[in-house]
């Protein structure tokens, strides 16, 4: 594995690949790495001839009172694990080379921006659609590899790169999780022990209402206020939402169907935690 650091680097480590035809899976992190991000890694490890691992916390995405400053990194450790998964390329690009005095795009879909994560955080998804475009625009990969735990970004980014007519492919991975169910994320660092007992039963009272949506496709509004009462009778701090949405468009549906995603995010300590199950 070559790490670089800056576009011309990047651009120059594909060229000769490249050149000869070579298919480039991308895969976007923020560092802090787990299992989740690995997944990514891999899946582009078995389908393409060359795997870029990007490592960026981009700014973009953050709002002025969220964890841009003590979000976690460790280089070391990150890249470590990048090339334990067999990347051929780990980029570590810089805020300062992105977004340079004077940038002033913004690329954004606001129907899908603007429901769900984006009522509470207004800005970050046209962070993330800015940042994820420019990327994309300068690495020009075959594919990029999203997870489906941040179910609203996939949706979100496939919007941008068919609307703007990008020949890339979206490839999603599920989810990967712990033993005791909760979802993998490097947020997961700030929980107490406590909290991190309670954060488990969130993905099990998906699970459950996912169940009873299969059993009972009408049932959709009483299941949903069973499951908010659960969340908070859990121990959760508060529910910032938990809706049966259409799995593309994420508008809310009346009638649990195979099309449909359970997803949630709600608060437990400083923590906000997302998940989803398929119907």
């Amino acid at each position: 594995m070559i790490v670089v650091r800056s576009v011309a680097e990047v651009r120059q480590a594909l060229a000769e690949p490249r050149g000869r035809g070579e298919s480039i899976g991308y895969v976007p992190t923020m560092g802090a790495l787990h299992d989740g991000h690995l997944a990514l890694v891999r899946a582009a490890r078995a389908r393409d001839d060359v795997v870029v691992a990007s490592i960026f916390v981009n700014p973009l995405q953050f709002g002025p009172d969220e964890d841009f400053d003590s979000y976690p990194r460790d280089e070391d450790r990150d890249l470590a694990l990048c090339e334990k998964a067999e990347a051929n390329i780990a980029w570590l690009p810089s805020a300062d080379e992105l977004f340079p005095s004077g940038f002033g795009l913004t690329v954004a879909v606001p129907r899908l921006s603007s429901v769900l994560c984006g009522v509470g955080r207004p800005t970050h998804f046209a962070g993330v659609t800015t940042e994820m475009s420019k990327i994309l625009l300068l690495l020009a990969p075959t594919a990029v590899y999203l997870g489906e735990k941040d179910f609203q970004q996939l949706v979100v980014m496939r919007a941008v790169i068919r609307d703007l007519g990008l020949p890339i492919e979206v490839r999603s991975v599920p989810t990967v999780r712990e033993p005791d169910g909760l979802a993998l994320s490097s947020r997961n660092a700030y929980l107490g022990v406590g909290e991190r007992r309670t954060a488990a039963s969130l993905f099990r009272i998906l699970t459950e209402l996912t169940e009873k949506l299969r059993a009972e496709p009408g049932s959709v509004t009483e299941v949903l206020g069973e499951g908010r009462r659960a969340l908070i009778e859990a121990g959760m701090d508060r529910v910032e939402y938990l809706e049966l949405v259409d799995r593309e468009t994420l508008d809310p549906v009346c009638d649990a169907t195979e099309s449909n995603r359970l997803v949630a995010a709600v608060g437990l300590g400083s923590t906000r935690l997302i998940d989803n199950t398929e119907i």
